[in-house]
């Protein structure tokens, strides 16, 4: 990676020259002047005791921007319980009232614009406090679902059905998200989907998405963003979108932190621990994070030739163990009013323990037994990686105007071992020695990535955005086979199995956008043009593939504001879904005797045109967010199998014709009681795959359906629970399709000390439903498989906020938010 090496050298140099790019120092202080928006806006409004309906005199209501919390202005209540807020300048606020004997309240969605500068909150009443109440807790909370221009905002923090899980069980709760038995997440029915943490790709840790998400408790999520149709600003990889998990995050003065300690049935333990501390200019941030897991299962499969109708039965047994770690720490450092320098560096590794058990049974077409053989599998897995990032905040004085700079670089290394032991049973066995085979994987991935974007405020109802992206990877494994030599009693490497293969990437793409309010409309388009240049490099076959291609990338977001309550969004994206890793390798990977895959280095990326049109109401009670959307997908990569004569099954993939995808959701939030809350999504779609590559002519459809509920209940004295119930109908495949899904989940939780700590009980599975069942059929063959795991198991949590970590925390800008949304200039 000697091009990394150089490169690394430039960026800390272009950095560095970023932050000498200062402001004039007479400027400072003059924040609004000049072609910035003016400061005439006003927010009023009246304050009252709930219960008596008398006004609060003297309260304390303080303004803050959603940007970054920063305090704007502020104002203390009349003797009539009247306040008034005045000089703001256009833009998204909030307000936070405090009074003594009251817990504080929260108002959000505060919008100023240019042709609405005052905005009357009318009367807010607010409950007094658990003292006042006989400890019946009163907390304002944020709802479940906000609806944006590009996205839908989940916020996880109440989530309880998943307390002493990992952020992949937090994603079965997501509405248009699915997880298979693999832990695979898939998006509206497409398992093509970008995983972003704090806004990079979680790629940037050397781990795929679901191995990600896997290692990342559930109580350090603070909410998770679905984005269907990304902007030009985002990498435009992943064909049904992108799914953002925003991690807590915490910034004011002093020192905070939070500790989670879980246990679960089957030995499943898990532990972080978030620490921060700020003072002055400077904000250092710790973070940890582990899990010890252990896990089993079982798993069964029939497959049938069907031209001389014989049979292959396998029934098998796994125990599974991992020990992760994360560590993170990092500082924010402002080296003026205008200039923010922050930087990080994470540690994580994972060590894991697999063994599989099967039994084959080989049966003739009267399911009389042929042969007879067990095979005993033993995986060790040990991965180790950092990664270091960089960021550069520039503002100005005009307000919104910015410019950042973000630098990130990753290495990770990966040894594995397997050892494979195949024992004939004895009256089958004849002449036949047991097979032994060890293997042995030396990998590493080293990845790059450079952004920088630029954000210009046109008048005051209107901006452009800039930006460009630089991104190079490069992964090297070294797989080696040995087979034990009965007559040498040796060990020799089977060289038609041993292989060293590398894949290299780079990408360099810019983008642009163009976003204005014309009357009731908000409306975004942007363009993202990007070279790609791929090489596949296969060693031991001494060949090489390389691939090189231009692409661009339209997006259009138009919103139609009815009332400040309704709205309608149409949006469009043009995505890409490249080939990867085991998809490219054309080397064969033996998995037992009777599977056998390979990659194909000849895939190109397939592209997706995406279309969706959607409709937000917010009721008193009730909010309606209905959508449907159309996906249209050139050369689809799919998974291929075919079997020869002997019963042996060869995987490989393949670019189809095309695929598309058709269909609607729902999404409902209703306020029953004051005590219970639901939340509920229905997804209906139409698929259709057709096929046409070399080595197939096929084509297959069908409708699906999903639905999900989740009942949130809060009772007296600091106690809530959450019941959640899931189903999801058939889903088709090239070559068959996934059988139903569906579980329950329940869980109580109790604050105590003071509310500075809570106590979780969480079941999962209640009625232990949950299977993965698979029918798969080629030209000669069908395959009926299933698989389960302990899912039926119970958590118990205990978290502690050190100075009120969760409850004072201000509403912190994402990675990902954006630095000014289309509301901000709503008519």
């Amino acid at each position: 990676m000697k091009m990394l090496k150089s490169v690394l050298s430039g960026v800390l140099l272009v950095l560095l020259a970023v932050v000498a790019y200062g402001e004039n120092p007479e400027q400072r202080g003059q924040r609004g002047s000049g072609d910035g928006m003016s400061a005439s806006g006003m927010v009023q409004g009246v304050l009252l005791d709930e219960e008596h309906q008398t006004p609060l005199m003297y309260a304390s209501v303080v303004l803050f921007t959603v940007k970054d919390s920063t305090m704007v202005s502020g104002s203390i209540s009349e003797e009539d319980g009247s306040f008034v807020i005045e000089n703001i300048s256009p833009g998204n606020y909030y307000i936070a009232i405090n009074y003594i004997g009251y817990p504080e309240q929260l108002v959000n969605d505060i919008r100023i614009t240019p042709r609405e500068r005052e905005v009357d909150l009318g009367t807010i009443a607010i409950t007094p406090d658990t003292a006042t109440l006989s400890e019946v807790t009163v907390e304002a909370t944020r709802e479940l679902m906000e609806v944006g221009l590009d996205r839908r905002v989940f916020n996880v923090e109440q989530e309880l059905t998943s307390v002493g899980g990992s952020a992949l069980d937090l994603m079965q709760n997501i509405p248009s998200v699915a997880v298979d038995f693999d832990g695979n997440v898939s998006l509206r029915g497409s398992d093509n989907v970008t995983i972003l943490i704090d806004g990079r790709p979680s790629g940037l840790l050397g781990l795929t998405g679901s191995e990600a998400l896997e290692q990342l408790p559930s109580e350090m999520v603070e909410r998770v963003e679905v984005i269907t149709n990304p902007s030009a600003r985002y990498d435009p990889d992943g064909t049904s979108g992108i799914i953002n998990i925003v991690m807590k995050e915490e910034r004011d003065r002093g020192y905070n932190g939070m500790v989670s300690l879980n246990a679960g049935t089957g030995q499943r333990y898990t532990g972080s621990a978030n620490l921060n501390y700020h003072v002055g200019s400077v904000n250092l941030f710790a973070n940890y994070s582990g899990r010890l897991i252990s896990s089993d299962g079982y798993g069964s499969s029939f497959r049938t030739n069907t031209v001389n109708n014989t049979h292959l039965d396998q029934e098998s047994d796994f125990d599974f163990d991992m020990d992760a770690h994360n560590f993170t720490v990092g500082m924010d450092y402002r080296l003026s009013d205008r200039h923010r320098l922050t930087t990080s560096f994470g540690y994580n590794t994972r060590d894991m323990d697999r063994l599989n058990y099967t039994d084959y049974q080989m049966l003739d077409s009267q399911h009389d037994l042929e042969d007879a053989f067990y095979r005993e599998t033993l995986n060790y897995m040990d991965h180790g990686g950092y990664q270091v990032n960089l960021s550069h905040e520039r503002t100005f004085d005009q307000e919104h105007r910015e410019w950042t700079t973000d630098f990130t670089y990753s290495s990770r290394g990966m040894d594995r071992s397997q050892e494979n032991e195949q024992v004939f049973m004895d009256h089958m066995a004849g002449d036949r020695p047991n097979i032994f085979e060890n293997t042995f994987t030396d990998g590493n991935m080293e990845m790059f990535r450079i952004q920088t974007d630029y954000t210009h405020p046109i008048g005051g109802e209107s901006k452009l955005e800039l930006g460009a992206q630089a991104y190079v990877r490069e992964r090297d494994q070294d797989f080696a086979f040995y087979d034990f030599d009965h007559d040498s009693e040796s060990w020799i490497i089977n060289e038609g199995l041993s292989n060293h293969y590398i894949h290299s990437e780079q990408r360099y793409s810019a983008y642009g956008m163009y976003s204005t309010v014309l009357g009731n409309y908000s409306i975004q388009g942007g363009l993202r043009a990007e070279y790609a240049d791929i090489l596949v490099e296969q060693q031991t076959m001494d060949e090489d593939y390389p691939n090189d291609y231009f692409s661009l990338f339209p997006t259009l977001h138009i919103r139609r504001n009815f009332t400040q309550t309704q709205s309608a969004q149409l949006s469009y994206s043009r995505r890409i879904n490249r080939p990867r890793g085991r998809q490219l390798n054309p080397f064969p990977s033996y998995n037992d005797p009777y599977d056998i895959s390979s990659g194909n280095p000849l895939l190109d990326p397939e592209y997706t045109n995406s279309l969706e049109l959607g409709y937000t109401r917010f009721g008193e009670r009730t909010t309606l967010n209905p959508s449907i959307f159309y996906r249209h997908t050139e050369g689809m990569i799919t998974r291929f199998r075919t079997m020869d004569d002997d019963g042996i099954a060869y995987t490989t993939f393949e670019n189809l014709n095309r695929g598309i995808s058709l269909g609607s959701e729902l999404a409902l939030t209703y306020r029953a009681t004051d005590w219970w809350r639901i939340n509920g999504t229905m997804s209906y779609f139409y698929r259709q795959v057709e096929g046409g590559g070399d080595q197939m002519e096929l084509q297959n459809e069908s409708y699906s359906w999903s639905t999900r509920m989740v009942n949130n209940f809060t009772f007296p004295r600091g106690w809530s629970a959450q019941l959640t119930g899931r189903y999801r109908s058939p889903l088709v495949m090239i070559q068959g399709e996934m059988k139903e899904m569906y579980s329950a989940d329940f869980a109580v939780r109790k604050n105590v000390l003071n509310n500075n700590a809570t106590i979780s009980l969480r079941l999962s599975d209640i009625f232990d439903t949950q299977r993965f069942k698979m029918y798969n059929y080629g030209d000669n063959f069908t395959l009926d498989s299933e698989r389960r795991r302990n899912s039926r198991m119970v958590f118990i949590g205990f978290t502690y906020r050190i100075n009120e970590y969760e409850r004072d925390r201000r509403r912190e800008r994402g990675d990902m938010d954006d630095d000014m949304d289309f509301d901000e200039f709503e008519m």
